[in-house]
């Protein structure tokens, strides 16, 4: 079972309040738009949709057809490795059917089946799978077919951007027409179609949940490389290694198994052949890395990725993989996914300037779904053989791919801080995989059942146990009473049983009851994702205690005079999952990671910072300041360079970040909180400085909490010989000058300064 991040829940919630609204809307192929960045689980998300839309669909009776079939259309092989992913998701979901074109049953597409097609398969009229023939055995008379049997087709179009040019996208307007959904749900990190009826996943969200990384730098080469008699693709090709062992050093001082990986990308990448450039780099990548770098394919450091050819690619995604460097055109980036990339190499032609998120997408994501402390593994890196004027970003991807990189001073001096990161962990309101764990821990408490692994005795003493409670298990005699004629429309019902009653005997009905059954035992939990969660829980605990099947465990659970035997049985597991649940989100506020903190080495600033070349003690170069930094903070800055002489450097820490320092307090609530003071100074005479600007009585429910915390921070420091000072810092004008003050106790409030001292570079 999938557990989805909050941003991933709120899309699929807000996708299917949308396809609702589109399914009551009259006339077909109406557009309903997913924007996600990559990286933030497209399919993931795709899947949960698909489950939870299939799974109310039956009772939204305000809908006139209440059966949908799904076709994902996508380009290349993408469509094999979304059926996968699909496919492992609904093994234990079973409430979507993913299948190929040779899946299809009599001709017909049937109701919750998604059928996976590429793209290439359906673009010419001579392709097999769209081609008329004699067997009428073809991709629109299947659709036909299931239209005629009163089930809605909705079509999924993954990674819509590539649909753009104008020759695919006449074509693939053709094709669409021809299947003439009900609704197109067209799926991008950069959609070209415009609609009303548009989810957005904000890139900021899926950062916060540490999916991806932060941000992506460029180093345009031809501004700062002195060439002395080297060839430009070979000191590129230097300086992306250099970056690819700073991240495996970075790594393996973390003791994080990760060999990170650097991806050199040809310059051609429209053709499916290997050109003369492409030949012409080629050569000189590969000799290159043999002679000066000792990575070749034979000692399995290189790997190659071009038309004809693959050499060491297998099991590459892997983290600790051997191989350093791989060699590919644009036609692998679609879609592939490694994790441990985090340097890419692109050799560009001068009329392709232009960088976006697709460019450098196959090098966003985080290898383990989260970050560090060390900001250069939060990064993703790009190097390029364009001059940074010649450099196009496209404006969506502004915020995300930037070339404004600060370093660290050469003559750094260390301030041995002690930084703190609280990992939260939402709890989400569902039924998740621990469920089946707390139904068996019950059921061997209650009921006395053993699951003794290894040995085949134990199923037939389980059954006893279960007769012994008077759980009648002969099933072949049991048949299930379904009334009939009966619509559905509240969550209470009274159903009279009268004459007009049938039984349930095929597998199908019996699935439909069961998962009815399930339905109504979720509360207090979410039905959509609980129901399934529930339904996979109790067919596995007939399987692992008793060796009974689906089918026959089924017919027990629902025989009348057992289910309320199974319902005290699985009321008695929720409260015990939900023990679980607490214990986990209380374990969760509690998960405090302590590192030693120093000034990053390099941090990347976004377009919301200015570069100030007038601050020379800043511990980063250059420096670059927040647009909308408040006005103490613009003016302590300026006090600290008024007073450089005294100090060896100063920072301006950042802020929600493992990177930047942080102090744990807890907050005016009792939440346990994170500070992150606003300067970080250590002075000639070696006294660190920790700062956090204010005007008098700002921030009154928390300033003095964090003052009193660091406070106490400060006071462990001075004990082991840390000679440090700080606190909430108020500036004071007197004849145009500002004074800075603080103070060394703890404080109930920011506005009486009365035996505050003044903060004064020169005495430090």
């Amino acid at each position: 079972m999938i557990q989805l991040k909050k941003y991933q829940d709120e899309a699929v919630n807000d996708l299917s309040q949308k396809l609702y609204k589109l399914l009551k809307r009259p006339g077909a192929r109406q557009n309903l738009i997913f924007k996600a960045p990559t990286g933030s689980g497209k399919t993931v998300m795709m899947a949960s949709l698909l489950n939870k839309f299939c799974e109310e669909l039956p009772e939204r009776y305000e809908l006139e057809k209440r059966k949908a079939a799904f076709i994902w259309i996508a380009p290349n092989k993408l469509y094999i490795q979304s059926y996968n992913a699909l496919k492992g998701y609904f093994a234990e979901m079973r409430s979507i059917k993913p299948i190929f074109f040779e899946d299809v049953i009599d001709n017909e597409l049937q109701p919750n089946e998604v059928l996976f097609v590429n793209w290439e398969s359906i673009n010419k009229e001579k392709n097999t799978m769209i081609r008329e023939n004699e067997t009428n055995k073809n991709l629109y008379s299947f659709i036909n077919k299931a239209k005629l049997n009163d089930t809605e087709i909705i079509v999924i179009i993954d990674e819509e951007h590539m649909f753009a040019n104008t020759k695919t996208a006449k074509r693939a307007n053709e094709v669409l027409q021809k299947i003439y959904p009900k609704v197109e749900i067209r799926v991008s990190a950069t959609p070209t179609t415009n609609s009303d009826y548009t989810t957005f996943v904000e890139r900021q969200d899926v950062i916060a949940e540490e999916m991806i990384k932060e941000g992506i730098i460029l180093n345009p080469a031809l501004d700062t490389v002195k060439q002395e008699g080297r060839s430009l693709e070979e000191i590129l090709l230097e300086q992306a290694l250099e970056k690819r062992e700073e991240l495996r050093q970075a790594y393996e001082s973390l003791g994080v198994n990760i060999n990170p990986l650097l991806l050199i990308q040809l310059p051609n990448d429209t053709s499916d052949n290997n050109t003369a450039d492409d030949e012409k780099y080629i050569d000189v990548v590969l000799q290159n890395l043999e002679v000066k770098y000792n990575i070749t394919i034979n000692n399995n450091k290189l790997a190659v990725w071009l038309s004809g050819r693959k050499d060491n690619v297998e099991d590459i995604e892997k983290p600790n993989n051997m191989v350093e460097v791989l060699l590919f055109k644009q036609a692998i980036a679609l879609g592939w996914d490694c994790p441990r990339a985090g340097v890419l190499l692109i050799f560009r032609e001068l009329k392709s300037t232009t960088f976006t998120i697709q460019t450098v997408g196959r090098i966003l994501r985080m290898p383990e779904q989260k970050h560090y402390p060390n900001s250069l593994l939060n990064q993703g890196y790009v190097f390029t053989n364009l001059s940074k004027n010649q450099i196009e970003i496209v404006k969506d991807d502004m915020n995300y791919i930037t070339m404004n990189k600060a370093r660290r001073i050469e003559n750094y001096m260390p301030v041995h801080l002690n930084s703190t990161y609280i990992n939260t962990r939402i709890v989400r309101n569902r039924l998740g995989a621990a469920f089946r764990k707390a139904l068996y821990e019950i059921a061997e408490l209650n009921w006395e059942l053993k699951r003794e692994l290894g040995s085949e005795n134990y199923f037939e003493s389980n059954k006893k146990l279960l007769q012994k409670r008077f759980i009648n298990i002969e099933v072949n005699s049991i048949e299930i009473v379904i009334p009939e004629n009966v619509r559905l429309s509240g969550e209470e019902q009274i159903v009279l049983v009268t004459e007009n009653v049938r039984f349930a005997k095929t597998p199908s009905e019996l699935a439909r009851l069961f998962r009815d059954f399930c339905r109504s035992l979720t509360a207090p939990y979410a039905t959509v994702d609980s129901t399934p969660v529930l339904e996979g829980a109790m067919k596995y605990f007939f399987e692992d205690y008793f060796e009974i099947i689906e089918y026959d465990a089924i017919k027990i659970m629902l025989y009348d005079q057992n289910q309320p035997i199974f319902i005290e049985l699985i009321e008695k597991a929720k409260e015990r999952y939900q023990e679980m649940q607490d214990q986990k989100s209380n374990n969760a506020t509690k998960d405090v990671q302590n590192y030693q903190w120093e000034v990053p080495i390099e941090r990347i600033y976004n377009e919301l910072y200015d570069e100030k070349e007038s601050i020379q003690r800043h511990a980063l170069e250059p420096f670059y300041e927040y647009k909308r930094a408040s006005l103490p903070e613009v003016k302590f800055a300026a006090f600290l360079e008024e007073n450089k002489d005294h100090l060896h450097w100063w920072y301006k820490n950042g802020e929600k970040a493992k990177e930047h320092f942080a102090v744990p307090y807890v907050d005016y609530l009792g939440k346990q909180s994170l500070f992150y003071v606003d300067f970080v100074i250590l002075s000639k005479g070696n006294v660190t400085s920790l700062f956090d600007t204010k005007t008098a009585g700002s921030d009154p429910a928390n300033a003095h909490l964090k003052h009193n915390a660091l406070v106490d921070f400060i006071t462990v420091r001075n004990s082991k010989g840390l000679k440090t000072i700080g606190g909430i810092l108020i500036g004071k004008e007197v004849n145009s000058l500002t004074n800075w003050w603080y103070c060394n106790n703890k404080i109930t409030n920011t506005k009486d300064l009365k035996g505050w001292d003044m903060f004064n570079p020169i005495a430090l």
